[in-house]
């Protein structure tokens, strides 16, 4: 047995990861007597209570997230799943939605993992084209602290860091969300206050700098925050690339932890980017405080020197 809805529906469904709620399906015309004729068919798999998945799309974690949020306005994903959602590096792959809601709610009880706030702004939420709702970057990172032990936390708030936010702003989450006695807060603290005061600005001021000086000396065109599709699947962003010659430059911050977990990390996305033909070279902070020329130097010598490697290819 099978329905044909208008146009503008079928296409909200196919959007929502084939989730509908019985009130989508009466406003299209679809009558609850053969909503249930559906159901007992197995055209539509009921998920929670008025809200079904179609048969022939997947049971995915979106679609689960998307039906958690149908079946209860009052919830967001949050933690570790909407880390999975906002592509988080450092996560473990999340199959029920972790969903949020405030105290004086009554959600949803079942296929999800419930917890429950007194701390939520307008800031902390996103609403997603696909109807899921869920926290915004700042608001996920915080809420990972719960879940995460404290270096692979360190690891996902470099990644945060790099593609969502500033440390301004993860201090400012960090303050809002403070209550006494809330789960991982105090790994929060322990991980940002690794970073001294006078680093607590965003990093991005000497990326500018080491660009700046590249460009003088003639290297370039140089693209910013140019996007590389890894063989392994990820993305990464270098801080200046000339995509004709596949070289990039990147700044490392080697002082945010000693380096440890940027150089594990570094080293398989510079394997990987070696895999598709691209050579990245670093340069570190503390080379740049300490000859900021020589270290612009050697840029520019790697990138002649790669330049002409391609020519005589």
């Amino acid at each position: 047995m099978s329905i044909r809805l208008p146009i503008n529906t079928a296409d909200r469904i196919a959007r929502r990861h084939g989730i509908v709620t019985i009130h989508e399906l009466v406003d299209a015309g679809v009558g609850r007597h053969l909503v249930r004729r559906l159901v007992t068919d197995g055209v539509l798999i009921a998920v929670h209570r008025g809200v079904y998945r179609v048969r022939t799309s997947p049971d995915t974690f979106e679609a689960r997230c998307a039906a958690a949020c149908g079946a209860d306005a009052d919830v967001f994903i949050t933690g570790v799943a909407a880390a999975h959602l906002w592509r988080f590096r450092h996560v473990r792959p999340q199959e029920t939605p972790i969903v949020a809601t405030p105290h004086a709610t009554t959600p949803i009880a079942h296929g999800v993992i419930l917890r429950r706030t007194n701390v939520l702004d307008a800031v902390d939420v996103v609403e997603r084209d696909d109807g899921i709702r869920v926290a915004s970057p700042p608001r996920t990172w915080f809420d990972c602290a719960r879940d995460a032990p404290d270096d692979r936390f360190e690891s996902i708030t470099e990644w945060v860091l790099d593609h969502h936010a500033t440390v301004p702003t993860l201090w400012h989450t960090a303050r809002r969300m403070t209550a006494r006695g809330r789960p991982g807060l105090a790994r929060v603290h322990r991980v940002m206050s690794k970073r001294g005061d006078w680093q607590r600005p965003a990093g991005s001021a000497l990326e500018r700098r080491v660009l700046q000086a590249l460009e003088r000396r003639g290297v370039g065109p140089l693209v910013r925050q140019f996007e590389l599709r890894l063989p392994n699947g990820t993305s990464i962003h270098p801080d200046g690339a000339v995509p004709p010659i596949k070289w990039a430059v990147e700044v490392d911050h080697v002082t945010w932890h000693g380096g440890r977990f940027d150089a594990q990390r570094d080293k398989g996305r510079d394997r990987n980017a070696r895999r598709i033909g691209w050579q990245v070279d670093r340069v570190t902070d503390q080379e740049c405080a300490s000859d900021f020329d020589s270290a612009i130097d050697e840029l520019v010598e790697l990138f002649h020197l790669r330049r002409a490697e391609l020519r005589a290819a």
